[in-house]
């Protein structure tokens, strides 16, 4: 089921939410379910009735993501973990009060009623991307965002029911008068129109990147996505664990990156724990979070250069690039960062202009110093038993020649 609403004279605008994929048949299979290995947490719904919010989860996902695992932020964190960033994020708002982004979301601003803050969310839907963007590190979890130390600024332009282009291109404009230097559009339109693409212009003069999700219409038709298709538009597609597509993430020659968007555990509006969901809704945030890592560490570059760099040190598909399904290959916030392109005559530089040191990557591990100590007295019982046993041996005999050497026989 796909959430939209025509607007009269206006191109529906869609919220690629959750629901728009898995409900389908042949889609990949959600984390919520019982699968062997995976942590069961509830998926991210929508309201059950009008005037009402989508369910709270108070399930906490206890280790680490398959995705976190496939990215790995955290070997960037010693350099930069984004702090000083402000990061947009136009959707159905944000949710302020969620333990792990408390403190770090801005009032913003509701633009689906023209007035009031954007730091509430009924629907989930923003808050679960602004949490794969910035959640904090939580005690008891190894949920957390790509850049934990940046800013969210919610911009809801949408409840779940109401959008338009002309709301979203609202949007990216408050975004860019605000102060955000990074955009996450997890948003689509599936016609473009002379407003959105005025406001993606007004934000590239700016020098604000914006990051747009792919849709999730591949088995729809694959139409173009818009404002992902605009060329100064950073496009993400979704991949599942095994690195393949995802067979619902739009396909085409505007698709610029891939991130994970199956099987994606992220924050619960209203709640204290985690929550599901697919999409390329979900992909775009991982994309928009090392944005903000880059934009940080190398403040001096622009926009354009941000998107160069992410597309440039992604980890490609084995195939030729651009690749309509997966662009440059899938984001690495670890060379994104601290990658040397060929066009650079030097390594990149810290923002007090000192070189690059790459910290060695810091693994979860399981401590074997027991393991060790007990294989080393193991050893050294056995060395001890077989010197007994040769002195026993060697002795008496060495004692029945009066200790004298053995004669040597040599062969004929």
């Amino acid at each position: 089921m796909r959430i939209s609403r025509v607007t009269p004279g206006l191109p529906a605008v869609v919220l690629i939410a959750v629901l728009a994929t898995v409900s389908a048949p042949g889609a990949p299979a959600r984390a919520g379910t019982d699968q062997p290995g995976r942590p069961t947490v509830p998926p991210l719904e929508q309201p059950s009735g009008q005037g009402r919010c989508a369910p709270r989860s108070n399930t906490v996902h206890p280790g680490v993501t398959w995705a976190q695992q496939r990215l790995a932020p955290h070997r960037v964190w010693p350099l930069t973990r984004g702090a000083g960033q402000v990061v947009a994020v136009v959707d159905s708002g944000v949710d302020g009060q969620v333990p792990q982004l408390a403190g770090r979301v801005l009032p913003g601003k509701d633009i689906v009623s023209g007035q009031g803050r954007a730091d509430t969310d009924c629907f989930g839907h923003g808050t679960f991307v602004a949490g794969v963007i910035a959640a904090g590190q939580a005690e008891g979890t190894g949920v957390v965002g790509v850049a934990p130390a940046a800013v969210i600024l919610p911009l809801r332009q949408t409840n779940g029911t109401d959008g338009s282009a002309a709301s979203m291109a609202a949007a990216i404009r408050a975004a860019v008068d605000a102060g955000a230097r990074v955009v996450n559009l997890s948003v689509t339109s599936a016609h473009p129109t002379a407003e959105l693409e005025a406001a993606v212009g007004y934000a590239s003069q700016r020098d604000v990147l914006l990051v747009a999700a792919a849709g999730n219409d591949a088995e729809n038709g694959n139409p173009r996505s818009y404002p992902a298709a605009y060329p100064d538009v950073l496009a993400v597609s979704a991949i599942a664990e095994d690195g393949s597509r995802g067979r619902f993430s739009g396909v085409g020659d505007f698709v610029d990156l891939a991130a994970p968007g199956v099987d994606v555990i992220g924050l619960s509006a209203a709640g204290t724990g985690h929550v599901s969901a697919q999409g390329t809704s979900f992909a775009t945030p991982f994309v928009a979070g090392t944005a903000a890592l880059v934009r940080a560490y190398h403040p001096k570059l622009t926009a354009r250069q941000v998107k160069h760099r992410l597309e440039a040190t992604a980890d490609r598909p084995g195939r030729d690039v651009p690749d309509p399904q997966v662009g440059y290959g899938v984001v690495n916030p670890l060379t994104a960062v601290t990658a040397v392109l060929p066009e650079e005559s030097s390594g990149p530089r810290r923002a007090d202009g000192q070189p690059v040191v790459v910290p060695p990557p810091v693994w979860p591990h399981t401590d074997n110093s027991g393991r060790l100590v007990a294989a080393v007295v193991a050893l050294g019982a056995v060395g001890l038993a077989g010197l007994a046993w040769a002195l026993r041996s060697l002795v008496p005999r060495a004692r029945r020649r009066n200790w004298r050497a053995a004669e040597r026989v040599e062969s004929p």
